[in-house]
């Protein structure tokens, strides 16, 4: 599973780009004994540590999905597939991350241009965490609203320079409320850092953000019907297919994608680990090789399979969902569908890896300074978003398969 095993770098009708996938390939291998060596602070501070965040910068790994006026290099999600993955395998948090701010950049050039020249005209390296949830209260004021609310689970705030602010919108027929984002700088709010300690995924920052009656522009907010509609207005002033992808359809292979990657991690630290290594005796035969028992091999093998089961689905649908956008100048309802489903089934599937690895790996596996109880964490962590709610997502699919109205987020 070798992260220079991707897709094109350019996409159908995407920009040209001096970026080959080698490049950044190379780029995000380049991270990745960095982010090794620092996982256990990472997962200590609750936060990626500013010098990988400061990485993460050197290397434009955040502009795979920024718009090329800015100096970004509108490639496709599939770089985020790939560097989610290599990096993963050594933190799920730093990947979790970073694939976020890949993708938020992504999503900021759905808003009006005047929003995105704020974001990036001054500072083209500028990142965008986020709280989707509509819960923030938006008041009419001239010229836009006046926000307030806790915004919970802003994954990548302490390194961020943006926030997006879920919140409902006083619009819509006859006064009925409308869920948009809002996009706030960071002056502008404050955030509540004895919010986030949770037992996975604690190095992703997902701190509470707090925003006490800021004016945000109307140009700073984007409905989620345009979002996953894929008519956000931002997409007009660019001709790159990718950004009339459906919301939904793409962005959460950036929560899914680091679960996949950290069962894989610890599959082939079992592997490193217990290849020569023996059993002491104090429940099976002493002296013999934990490699040559076939239930080890046997799971391990399991385990190789769900993961690039994962991986073959996550890359399959993030490419065809940009050609199809590409066509058709949007994602249609069964893509939108069939990737939702994918991204929950991965999820899922890369726990029951993880399961059989960690099943397996003993005493030692649960120690607090062992990288395979970490992952252990954070793959059962992602497990719990939300948007990877394996019964709500798949209720949903099943639904489109009986021809029934969907009934959730797609």
């Amino acid at each position: 599973m070798d992260v220079s095993t991707v897709m094109s770098d350019t996409g159908p009708g995407s920009a040209p780009s001096d970026w080959a996938a080698s490049d950044w390939a190379a780029r995000a291998r380049s991270l990745v004994a960095d982010v090794s060596r620092l996982a256990a602070q990472c997962e200590a501070e609750r936060r990626v540590p500013a010098e990988t965040v400061a990485a993460f910068k050197a290397t434009g790994l955040h502009r795979v999905l920024l718009p090329a006026r800015y100096g970004g290099h509108e490639l496709s999600f599939g770089p985020v597939v790939e560097t989610s993955f290599a990096l993963g395998q050594a933190c799920a948090s730093t990947a979790w991350v970073l694939g976020l701010y890949m993708a938020h950049n992504w999503l900021g050039a759905l808003f009006p241009k005047q929003a995105q020249d704020e974001i990036w005209g001054v500072d083209p390296d500028a990142l965008v965490s986020g709280s989707y949830a509509p819960i923030g209260k938006a008041a009419p004021a001239d010229g836009g609203y006046r926000l307030s609310g806790r915004f919970p689970f802003s994954s990548g705030v302490p390194g961020s320079d943006w926030n997006l602010c879920g919140a409902m919108l006083p619009l819509g027929p006859e006064g009925q409320p409308m869920p948009a984002f809002t996009i706030v700088p960071k002056s502008d709010y404050t955030i509540d850092w004895d919010s986030w300690r949770p037992v996975g995924l604690a190095g992703t920052g997902s701190f509470d953000v707090l925003v006490d009656d800021v004016f945000v522009p109307a140009h700073r907010v984007l409905t989620f019907k345009d979002a996953t509609g894929c008519t956000g207005p931002g997409a007009e002033s660019l001709d790159n297919p990718i950004y009339r992808i459906s919301l939904l359809t793409s962005v959460p292979f950036s929560l899914a994608t680091p679960a996949v990657a950290a069962a894989a991690g610890a599959l082939n630290r079992f592997i490193d680990e217990n290849t020569v290594r023996q059993t002491h005796g104090a429940v099976v035969l002493g002296g013999k090789k934990i490699a040559d028992f076939q239930t080890v091999q046997r799971r391990m093998g399991e385990a190789a399979a769900r993961i690039d089961a994962c991986l073959t689905l996550a890359r399959r649908d993030v490419a065809e969902a940009e050609i199809e956008a590409a066509a058709e100048g949007r994602t249609t309802v069964p893509t939108r569908l069939r990737n939702r489903r994918t991204q929950a089934f991965i999820a899922a599937e890369a726990m029951a890896a993880m399961n059989t690895v960690f099943d397996a790996v003993g005493g030692r596996g649960i120690q607090s300074d062992h990288p395979t109880q970490r992952a252990w964490r954070d793959v059962s962590a992602v497990n719990h978003h939300i948007s990877l709610n394996s019964d709500a997502v798949m209720s949903m699919y099943g639904q489109h398969l009986f021809g029934l109205p969907p009934e959730g987020q797609y």
